[in-house]
């Protein structure tokens, strides 16, 4: 099929191919194979008895079988007795690629079949129709060529939206292969007058990569023996099956650094370049749903409910041996690619380099790998060291130094903790890599890297199977509407950091548009929120700190690449205004929501919600004291939020619950962790004398400056509302009586005290001396903006006052320490009173821990709210997905399992082909 150039000989090795097939998927003698491989023979007849009349009709026209011969005169095909000869050639090859709708008998086959012999037909034959779908091409009449292309669009989309809700392994994988070869059709057809080197980048990309994934995975069925996916947790047992499923998974779906990722970005850009707005559309909705089904079965397999169950050929090597080859050579293939033809440097790969690296290092203790990887970010950041822009030393901080300062949170973890540091070094060296890009790929494979580290990383969670499922949905939709973006924007002038070349360029609204919405849902921005509480719950706690201090700031970074294109072209049409009222509602719907948490991780996770959106309004309102503000609480928020987090995992820790009502009185056992949540409920909440409230002073004063004095007055109200959750926070747990089964609870661990102090000090150094911090802002964001701020020392003025943060740290104390002093020194003889020596008008409580009441303690506000609580962003995206069930559902009952349907769908489906060949 793939040597030959003769048509005749191509229906000859069609029909020896469908035989021998037949043969052996019937080799199992029960009834499914029995029935599906009569189905083959079938669909197989009727394709080749269509290859045969278009066959004898061309020769009949043309004199010749050569297929070069056959192009050369193909003009002899332009009767209506030509189309319908080049109707019945189409129609074969449609059958043997097994296009939507006529591929039921396809999906019955890949469901009964051997997994070796699914595997052969999803690669072997597949390839070989692809290819002859290849050399007959040319003779395919022009006005064709779109038609068939919206046949693969359509059949990636639907097949794959079908897929959704299947459980039987072999089926879903014949889902997929069915879309795969869709892509593969509409992207040869759309590249066709593409340079070769796109070509190959492209089409081979996607066919390469598909069929060694596919490979990999239908011979891993054979491996795991189970059908539904639900029983794939048993890989749990056997760590080298489960290494081998996740990669060819992550190669599967499109993600770096495998094949796949290199041909969808630049046919994606094809697209987008040719203006064909729903290929685009069809491409990257397909893949959203390849990457749902294709993870939740990966996310059951590392997550699902586990047994003692063996894999049956854990020890058989030779079995092992084939997909172990796939992988290899899936992860080979993409450094070829970097390098010839993008000339990347090691570098950008750095953070794949960073897994393998741990993953051998696997057998020694955590805390030494922990070790390890913090001198490895160290030595990354003096790496990377010096940078063009002082933005990026910036977030250099925010992303190299508070991961480092994190990371000794860690150095608390017992055992080998296998794969942890892999992943965490693996997302750090990525959130590097994003300031130093130079380019739009650069960037966009650095974002890539990070969801696919973080992601991993949140998995870990004891019950975190939901909640990193979704944050990987609403990841890669925001990737893509990226990918998008990035296309539609003009091409870079120079080659330095995309930080400084970004303002070089003037970014189109639609490109615009697109981009901030995918950097917003990495933000958590209100709308595409909920996946940012489930992630911050579910993830291991010392994890925690990173998705929130740290990964948020990756949405804000490129929303500021955003920022510095506008100011510096100036569109007519303001959409930064609009995305200022998603930060201020984000605030506002973020603080509310965090008040109602008894969760305490929830209730930190919705705080951080709150606090970015502050930073995405400031960011909106385009001003010089604007970025200033954002800046500083990007810094500020990431070393209180940071510190929350760990002194919250070092009450787990010690509790065992993160259930706030479930504590109380803990400020004797916890001193440390609880002075550390004080400071930086202070500075989160913005009151005097810490670097919160001086960064709610900058944003208030940027706002009424701007003349948002709408926006400004709902900021203020969810900074009101932002009392509730910190009151809550350090009343509940710390506060009150200690419950019984925690009197003997010690304070935290040390490896998580440091953390917390190391960014305690330096939030009270900022307080007192803003300008080592204010200067530096005044600096950057002088870059973009005239100055709006003159500062004295100490002292920063704008138009509408001064803050002098050493003076208010000064008055702050005198203001506690003199009361304070007098009150011990006028009352020497002071004597401590107990709680419960008091006299009692009414009934006594029966024990101390009956007094410390937390369960729902803001139900009245609740209640005063009405429906502004209920869940209806929730409400929409559970919608969708039953929306997106339901008519996954209406499709497959084309499939009835019935061989005459089958032969129904093709017959009606030549029909059309025929009458659409002669318009």
């Amino acid at each position: 099929m793939i040597m030959t150039r003769d048509l005749f000989n191509l229906f000859v090795f069609i029909e020896i191919v469908s035989i021998a097939t037949y043969s052996i998927t019937i080799l199992e003698k029960n009834v499914k194979t029995l029935s599906a491989g009569f189905k083959y023979i079938i669909a197989g007849g009727m394709a080749s008895t269509f290859l045969l009349l278009g066959t004898i009709f061309i020769y009949k026209f043309t004199g010749t079988l050569n297929i070069d011969d056959i192009i050369v005169h193909k003009s002899m095909l332009a009767g209506s007795l030509g189309g319908l000869s080049v109707s019945f050639l189409v129609m074969a090859l449609i059958i043997e690629l097994k296009q939507f709708p006529v591929n039921g008998w396809a999906l019955d086959v890949y469901q009964a079949a051997p997994s070796g012999i699914a595997s052969v037909i999803a690669v072997g034959n597949s390839a070989a129709a692809f290819y002859a779908f290849y050399k007959i091409f040319p003779i395919i009449p022009q006005h064709l060529h779109n038609l068939l292309a919206l046949m693969g669009l359509v059949t990636f989309v639907v097949s794959n939206l079908m897929a959704l809700k299947q459980t039987n392994a072999k089926r879903l994988l014949g889902y997929s292969s069915i879309g795969q070869m869709g892509l593969l059709i509409a992207s040869f057809i759309y590249t066709i007058h593409e340079p070769n080197n796109l070509i190959y980048l492209i089409v081979g990309g996607f066919f390469v990569n598909h069929f060694i994934a596919k490979a990999g995975l239908f011979w891993i069925t054979g491996i795991v023996k189970k059908e539904n996916i639900k029983d794939w947790s048993i890989l749990q047992n056997n760590k080298p099956v489960l290494i081998l499923f996740g990669v060819l998974i992550f190669a599967l779906s499109g993600f770096p650094p495998f094949a796949g990722f290199w041909a969808k970005w630049e046919f994606i850009k094809v697209l987008v370049h040719a203006k064909m707005s729903f290929a685009v559309i069809a491409v990257l909705l397909g893949s959203l749903f390849e990457v749902i089904f294709l993870f939740r079965w990966f996310t059951i397999a590392v997550k699902g409910n586990t047994t003692t169950e063996k894999v049956e050929s854990t020890f058989e090597f030779h079995k092992m041996f084939s997909p172990a080859i796939f992988a290899g050579i899936a992860l080979l293939i993409p450094v070829m690619i970097m390098r010839f033809f993008y000339g990347f440097n090691w570098l950008q790969l750095l953070p794949l380099i960073a897994v393998i690296a741990i993953y051998l290092l696997d057998f020694i203790p955590s805390k030494i790998k922990g070790i390890l990887s913090l001198l490895a970010v160290i030595a990354y950041g003096y790496h990377i060291y010096p940078f063009e822009s002082k933005l990026q030393l910036f977030f250099g901080i925010i992303f190299i130094v508070g991961s480092a300062i994190n990371i000794i949170a860690t150095l608390n973890r017992k055992g080998l903790n296998e794969n942890f540091y892999g992943f965490l070094l693996m997302m750090i060296f990525s959130f590097g890599n994003l300031i130093i890009a130079k380019s739009y790929l650069e960037f966009f494979l650095s974002w890539e890297f990070m969801t696919i580290s973080s992601y991993l990383l949140i998995l870990r969670g004891k019950k975190a199977q939901k909640a990193s499922l979704m944050y990987l949905i609403f990841s890669t939709a925001g990737a893509y509407l990226l990918m998008v973006g990035f296309s539609l924007s003009p091409d870079l002038l120079s080659n330095v950091a995309l930080i400084k070349s970004i303002s070089t360029v003037q970014l189109p609204l639609i490109s615009i548009i697109l981009l901030s919405i995918g950097f917003m849902i990495k933000s958590g921005s209100l709308g595409v929120h909920i996946w940012l509480p489930e992630a911050h719950a579910e993830a291991e706690s010392d994890v925690s700190p990173f998705i929130s201090a740290i990964l948020l700031k990756a949405g804000v970074f490129g929303l500021l690449l955003i920022g510095i294109s506008y100011v510096k072209h100036a569109p007519s049409f303001d959409i930064f205004y609009w995305i200022g009222w998603i930060g201020v509602l984000t605030a506002l719907v973020g603080a509310f929501l965090a008040s109602f948490q008894e969760d305490a991780k929830r209730l930190l996770a919705y705080s951080s919600m709150s606090q970015v959106g502050y930073i995405v309004a400031s960011i909106a309102i385009l001003s010089h004291l604007g970025w200033i503000s954002a800046l500083y609480l990007s810094l500020n928020h990431m070393m209180f939020k940071s510190a929350l987090f760990i002194a919250i995992a070092g009450v787990y820790y010690r509790t065992h619950t993160r259930t706030m009502y479930e504590m109380g009185g803990l400020i004797k056992k916890m001193p440390l962790s609880f002075i550390s949540v004080l400071v930086c409920i202070i500075a989160v909440s913005g009151v005097p004398p810490l670097s919160g409230f001086g960064a709610k002073w900058l944003i208030y004063s940027s706002f009424i400056e701007k003349g948002r004095y709408l926006q400004a007055g709902v900021l203020f109200f969810a900074s009101a509302v932002s009392f509730l959750y910190l009151y809550r926070l350090i009343h509940t747990i710390f506060l009150g009586q200690l419950k019984y089964e925690h009197q003997e609870v010690k304070e935290a661990p040390i490896w998580f005290i440091i953390p917390q102090y190391i960014f305690i000090i330096a939030i009270i150094v900022f307080s007192a001396f803003p300008n080592i911090v204010i200067q530096p802002l005044n600096s950057i964001v002088g870059h973009y903006f005239n100055s709006s701020i003159i500062i004295d020392g100490y002292n920063v003025t704008s138009s509408l006052g001064n803050w002098n943060g050493n003076a208010i740290m000064h008055v702050t104390m005198a203001i506690f320490a003199v009361p304070f002093i007098f009150l011990i020194l006028l009352n020497g003889r002071t004597q401590k009173v107990k709680q419960f020596n008091i006299v009692y008008a009414a009934e006594r409580p029966e024990s101390p821990q009956t007094t410390h009441v937390a369960h729902n303690m803001f139900a009245h506000y609740r209640k005063a709210l009405g429906d502004f609580t209920l869940p209806r962003i929730w409400t929409f995206w559970h919608g969708v997905l039953e929306w997106a069930h339901t008519l996954g559902d209406f499709f497959r009952r084309l499939y009835t399992g019935n061989g005459q349907t089958y032969v129904l769908h093709i017959m009606i489906y030549m029909i059309v082909i025929y009458f659409i060949s002669k318009v």
